[in-house]
């Protein structure tokens, strides 16, 4: 286990819990560490992706992620990110004892309510017992939220996740299979070979996935859907809706609301 970790308490006992706001560039990268308490990543904006030993998973701010206690994660910025984390002590866990799914990592939709909870907490509008009341609500809410698989599965041999974050970082639309091949270092045989074994997705169906879940972040923050498209390297913006309703079921008008 990684020796990044900060073990003085962020909050006593009484409270059970404490807040982290953080600005990103895009590109930066949070080496892998731990800590004590159980976390709720949240972005108001950006797009990151967060990685748990195996796992790799693509955050949104359409989406929230849960780190148990103790769990080694890292991060990296896809695009200027504002994160908010909630950090959750291990008695204050306890404390809800619904909250079934609090020993391994998890991605919920963020709703309007986790989003308005969230958004209390770093308020300080209010005291500490209902802050306190306000955690616990979340935790309950945690507990119900149905639990959503990874949008983007990244893949996990070294090249590959290379040549992947290459085209996700500085966004390389236009990049072929040849040029993230070329970017891996192999064939685009093997390329494509080891693509779809580490991802379960052809590099094609998974570059339209990034494209789409790279969209969120900038729908998210007001663009016009036309101008998304075309920034996406889509031919027009009815391409990019008919990709965006086949990846999440949902045009991006609904998803927004």
């Amino acid at each position: 286990m990684p020796n990044n970790v900060d073990k003085a308490p962020r909050h006593d006992e009484a409270i059970g819990w404490s807040k982290l706001a953080k600005s990103y560039r895009r590109g930066e990268v949070d080496l892998p560490h731990y800590h004590v308490e159980g976390q709720l990543l949240f972005a108001t904006r950006g797009v990151m992706l967060v990685e748990t030993g195996e796992n790799r998973w693509v955050i949104p701010p359409q989406r929230a992620l849960w780190l148990p206690p103790l769990q080694e994660h890292s991060y990296s910025l896809l695009s200027h990110t504002e994160l908010r984390t909630i950090y959750f002590s291990r008695s204050l866990i306890e404390a809800c004892t619904s909250f079934t799914k609090s020993s391994y990592v998890h991605v919920i939709t963020a709703t309007a309510l986790v989003k308005e909870l969230i958004t209390g907490l770093f308020s300080d509008e209010y005291q500490a017992a209902s802050h306190r009341t306000m955690a616990l609500l979340l935790m309950e809410i945690l507990s119900e939220a149905e639990q959503l698989s990874a949008e983007l599965p990244m893949p996990q041999d070294e090249r590959l996740s290379r040549a992947a974050r290459e085209l996700l970082v500085n966004h390389r639309w236009e990049a072929s299979l040849s040029d993230l091949a070329d970017i891996a270092a192999m064939s685009e045989r093997t390329f494509s070979r080891l693509f779809i074994r580490d991802t379960g997705f052809s590099f094609r169906t998974w570059k339209q996935r990034a494209r789409i879940c790279t969209s969120l972040d900038l729908l998210s923050n007001g663009i016009p859907i036309k101008q998304v498209a075309y920034q996406l390297g889509f031919s027009c913006p009815a391409a990019f809706t008919a990709t965006f309703r086949s990846t999440l079921g949902t045009t991006p008008r609904e998803f927004l609301t």
